[in-house]
């Protein structure tokens, strides 16, 4: 048939060619976009972390219900690691769920209209990723997000029952808070470091078990608590234990091999800590009640002291030293000399050379090791009666000085014996020391009228008498007088020697301010006269010596003198009120060291800050007042005892024989007390004192006083 237009006129082959070519052009330039595409198109792309997944292609597309999440809420906090989400979705899609930072799905869910979905979840933040996919191809799947916070229980390091000092320690979520719950045990609130670590200190009152709980909160809002763990048992115990008892070497003994073996008794579950002249040799688990370490130790003579530690980490005070002489020193074992290869003769034709002789190692009897120097810090003192605790310096709040340990208990001093002592230790003082004392100074005084004439201080009129101001001075000799008083004993470089400096100072204020002060003030104005007061410098002096004799004789309690000041009487105040005013004060010096003494012994062992500040603040006054008694009783200078003398001889010789009866049974009664020495000392004082006298007296008679000046002195 052929081609006609639309007028009925048969086309031309020129009209039908460029039909032909019109069609031909248009498929051409349909296909060029689909070649290109073809060619310029990337490679598939690998799924990221929340890639939904790929359903298999369809023709048909399927209608979908709506993904829809109905539990939790948005930025639930989870108390534990285990999270439930759950919602709705259409009956023929699968639900999957992924986490934001990647890694394998949770869970995947096909049946049904509703799905939920269980799993661990990481401690903190969490965005999880929820799909709706189907297996027909109907584009991408839906998909929601939810952001949740899990805060799991913490950690409570230990086992139960966890036996502490008070500190209980864990791990939890960085930054997270945490609240302690139990009875009596205070609620913390304490922080998680950065690290994962916490720490917590419990409010408790006294040792025993106490169960808690440990929650974590998260760290923008308190009031939104985590996980809290099950209950644990928490057994503190704040009762140092007693000093480790040393059954080897014995005292005294002679240890002829190396290395030296320590042994004794302890606390199951602690640790000895063995001390050789202040030097921390070796440490030795107690188990069953025993304990054993060794250590080497250069020869000659030593102090062996130890330190017990209990299973919460309470230390002991250190043990009572003894000494032990070790007769063999430890040695290390000389090298062999090492063989050196023969030399090769160069007309010689070159041999192999000969394999060095191996140097045997030594066996495990044979001590390489060169032994410490153990020699302390000063050498010419003994160790410090309260040791090395092994502590950092700034963590020995705690920690006992055992200052005053010395101290007999009342209880130990109920028998005859003790008081005995004390009485022929009295009336030594009064006939070998105090008599010959004055008698000598006496005489002296005549001897050297020019340098005794001038005024005397204890009796001068008002405009006289030398006031204490400024206060700053004051303050300052009682707190030498305290730095003295702490060195008697030994310190060490840690703080719980500023503790016992600061309970020295407040025992000698208030040995100051009550026996010297208030009593003398109260007393004078009782007797119609007036008193001002004044510091002595000499007491100062005589606290230096007696520190001094009691720390390089080892003397424990030790000798303190603590008073710094005295009275001045005016002119207008007879003998007889001086005398009666000089004995009340020693009077109240003595009870005030009795008193302190009656309170250390009920007080006992004591633990922690506040209690062994007050034990070292009672064991300082009593000390230092049964002490100062002794110094002020004597007859001589501006001492209360010379008025006392002066006034009435018998009522000195009570008062004297009382204060040095005290300090022999308190000061002199300890088992360390040197009495052969002081006995020795006494009598050569003595024979010194009366000979010195005899030659004033019978060989230089021009020098002996006038009797105008005996009835002044």
């Amino acid at each position: 048939m052929r081609d006609l237009d639309e007028h009925g006129q048969r086309r031309s082959f020129r009209h039908r060619g460029a039909g032909v070519i019109v069609v031909l052009a248009l498929t051409f330039c349909g296909a060029i976009p689909a070649a290109a595409l073809d060619v310029v198109a990337p490679p598939t792309a690998a799924p990221t972390a929340t890639t939904p997944p790929s359903p298999a292609p369809s023709e048909n597309a399927v209608p979908t219900k709506p993904l829809a999440i109905s539990s939790p809420a948005s930025d639930t906090l989870f108390p534990t690691s285990m999270v439930t989400i759950s919602g709705t979705k259409d009956s023929d899609g699968t639900v999957e769920v992924q986490s934001l930072t990647g890694g394998p799905s949770y869970c995947k869910v096909s049946e049904g209209t509703t799905w939920a979905c269980s799993f661990s979840a990481p401690t903190g933040r969490n965005t999880l990723t929820v799909f709706q996919y189907f297996d027909t191809d109907s584009g991408a799947p839906e998909q929601a997000r939810l952001a949740i916070r899990v805060l799991p229980a913490p950690t409570i390091s230990g086992t139960s029952p966890i036996v502490t000092t008070g500190l209980i320690t864990g791990t939890g979520y960085p930054g997270s808070g945490i609240l302690l719950s139990g009875a009596n045990v205070g609620t913390c609130p304490g922080i998680v470091q950065p690290s994962g670590y916490w720490s917590c200190p419990l409010t408790v009152s006294s040792s025993g078990d106490y169960g808690i709980t440990a929650q974590q909160t998260w760290e923008d809002d308190d009031a939104q608590p985590g996980g809290s763990t099950a209950e644990v048992i928490v057994r503190v115990d704040r009762d140092p234990p007693a000093p480790p008892l040393f059954t080897q070497p014995a005292a005294g003994s002679q240890a002829d091999s190396q290395p030296v073996g320590f042994a004794g008794s302890g606390e199951s579950g602690g640790r000895v800590d063995v001390f050789v002249d202040g030097t921390l040799v070796c440490s030795g688990g107690v188990s069953s009640g025993r304990w054993s370490c060794t250590a080497p130790l250069a020869g000659g003579q030593h102090n062996v002291q130890g330190i017990q530690w209990d299973a919460a980490g309470n230390p002991s005070g250190a043990s009572v030293g003894f000494p032990v002489t070790v007769t063999v020193a430890s040695v290390p074992a000389p090298a062999p000399a090492p063989v050196a290869p023969p030399a090769a003769n160069p007309a010689q034709t070159r041999s192999p050379e000969p394999a060095p002789v191996p140097v045997p190692a030594p066996s495990p009897s044979q001590d390489t090791a060169q032994p410490p120097a153990l020699t302390p810090a000063f050498p010419f003192f003994p160790p410090p009666i309260g040791g090395i605790s092994g502590l950092p310096p700034l963590d020995t709040w705690g920690t006992p000085t055992d200052y005053g340990a010395a101290i007999p208990t009342v209880a130990s001093t109920n028998s005859a014996m003790p008081w005995l002592w004390g009485l022929v230790f009295g009336i030594g003082f009064i006939l070998l020391v105090a008599l010959p004392l004055r008698l000598v100074l006496t005489a002296m005084r005549g001897r050297f009228r020019r340098h005794y004439s001038a005024r005397d201080h204890s009796r001068l009129t008002a405009s006289e008498v030398p006031l204490l101001r400024p206060r700053l001075t004051l303050a300052g000799a009682i707190g030498a007088a305290a730095v003295l008083a702490a060195l008697a004993g030994g310190i060490q470089g840690e703080v719980r020697y500023l503790r016992l400096a600061i309970a020295i100072a407040v025992a000698l204020l208030v040995l100051n301010g009550v026996s010297v002060a208030l009593t003398t003030r109260f007393a004078s104005k009782a007797l119609g006269g007036s008193s001002r007061l004044r510091l002595v410098p000499l007491f100062l002096g005589i606290a230096a010596v007696t520190a001094l004799i009691s720390r390089g004789g080892g003397i424990q309690p030790p000798v303190i003198v603590g008073v710094v000041i005295a009275a001045s009487f005016m002119t207008d105040l007879g003998r007889r009120s001086r005398g009666m005013i000089a004995m009340i004060q020693l009077v109240v010096t003595m009870l005030l060291g009795v008193g302190a003494w009656i309170a250390h012994s009920v007080l006992g062992a004591a633990a922690g800050f506040i209690p062994l500040l007050l034990s070292e603040a009672l064991a300082a006054l009593c000390i230092a007042a049964i002490g100062s008694g002794v110094v002020l009783a004597l007859p001589v200078s501006r001492m209360p005892g010379r008025h006392i003398f002066e006034w009435s001889p018998v009522a000195w010789v009570a008062v004297a024989l009382v204060s040095a009866t005290l300090a022999g049974v308190i000061i002199a009664g300890a088992a360390a007390f040197p009495v052969p020495l002081t006995a020795g000392l006494s009598l050569a004082f003595a024979a010194t004192c009366l000979g010195l006298w005899a030659w004033i007296r019978l060989s230089e008679p021009s020098f002996a006083p006038t009797p105008a000046a005996a009835r002044r002195n």
